[in-house]
């Protein structure tokens, strides 16, 4: 399996890079499908597509070496530095990190991740996740002067856990990106330098500039869906100049009986109740409603229900949770909506299988 760390950033050849754990059969097809392509001087990703289904991003070396720039340039980046790389690098942000260092001249520590990585490799600069932030407030390690900034993205990262880590003393930098601009967009809501990006009357954000992917390949073959050089995502927020404030996803926007209601807004309450329970909302399709909030979860549901149906509107409140086995997420620790709605559909056939919610917590 290729690794980030070896790539000939000046060469023809193209990579792919593909998570080593994928089922051997997933991970041949995505290599077929990566061959058809036929591209040069390209590296090659995999993420996720419409309903949870893996796709591949083409990324020309000269788009991601752009992206890397446009960091350097923000983080002052020198040859001085050196990267703790926590993050997988077969997805952008692990990938990105090496594209830096490429060009300024700056060290990589590959580590696994536990909070003291961030010590033992003698980092200054890192990119991390949320849930690595947490961590780190956990474990009570006080950050090292020489620590001069950690990226966050990758996921939500909410205002209280930023605040928390800075008042304890880590640089943390909220960031945002993705995989078709590859790796980060912008940091503390600014857009870097590479990017121009517009939000369109549904407040969905395009982007045009030089880090942008050359397209994707799917099983029907290699498709670039760029109009007019413009890359138009799934990720809703606003736009005020270099300013860029993301609201969340598209798909995280669904309407209750009219109502528009966000899940991502919703995920953060039940953080909030779940007390370290793996537990996850479904948006359940329904006939009257469009859709009602559903929960799944690995544990007893009773109390994490009513706290979560005290703290929302009528309508939001979970109508009935679902017994699972595990949570579906990424590599990165994102939640996959989409496969655990898969996965409790059938149960709405059987009424027995759901645990239904009180008539009080109906509208």
């Amino acid at each position: 399996m290729e690794e980030a760390g070896v790539i000939d950033w000046t060469s023809e050849r193209t990579y792919v890079l593909l998570n080593p754990r994928l089922p051997s059969d997933e991970r041949d097809k995505l290599e077929r499908m990566a061959r058809v392509g036929r591209l040069r001087s390209h590296i090659i990703v995999a993420t996720s597509g419409s309903g949870g289904a893996l796709k591949l991003v083409a990324l020309s070396k000269d788009a991601v070496l752009a992206s890397a720039a446009a960091v350097n340039e923000r983080l002052e980046t020198t040859a001085a530095d050196v990267w703790c790389c926590v993050l997988p690098t077969f997805h952008v942000g692990g990938l990105g990190i090496y594209a830096r260092a490429h060009l300024a001249g700056s060290r990589v520590v590959p580590l696994p991740w536990a909070p003291r990585a961030l010590l033992d490799s003698d980092a200054t600069l890192a990119s991390v996740v949320p849930a690595q932030v947490h961590d780190l407030l956990q474990s009570g390690i006080k950050p090292p002067a020489r620590l001069r900034a950690i990226l966050v993205g990758g996921g939500a990262f909410q205002p209280d856990l930023e605040a928390s880590a800075r008042a304890a003393g880590w640089p943390v930098l909220a960031s945002y990106g993705m995989s078709e601009c590859a790796s980060t967009v912008s940091i503390r809501d600014v857009l870097l330098s590479h990017l121009d990006a517009r939000a369109d009357e549904d407040g969905r954000l395009a982007f045009r500039g030089a880090s942008l992917f050359t397209g994707y390949i799917t099983d029907d073959g290699f498709n670039d869906p760029k109009i007019d050089g413009w890359f138009l995502s799934d990720d809703v927020g606003e736009v005020d100049g270099r300013v860029l404030r993301l609201q969340g996803r598209r798909g995280d926007f669904i309407k209750i009986g009219g109502e528009s209601v966000d899940l991502a807004r919703l995920d953060r309450v039940l953080d909030d109740v779940r007390r370290g329970i793996d537990a996850a909302l479904i948006a359940m399709p329904d006939e009257r409603l469009g859709h009602v909030i559903h929960l799944a979860t690995t544990a007893d549901a009773e109390t994490i229900v009513e706290q979560f149906n005290e703290r929302v509107l009528p309508y939001e409140r979970i109508r009935a949770a679902h017994p699972v086995r595990s949570i579906p997420r990424s590599s990165l620790g994102k939640l996959l909506r989409a496969d655990l709605l898969r996965r409790v559909m059938p149960e709405r056939r059987d009424d027995r299988e759901a645990i239904e919610q009180p008539e009080r917590n109906r509208e």
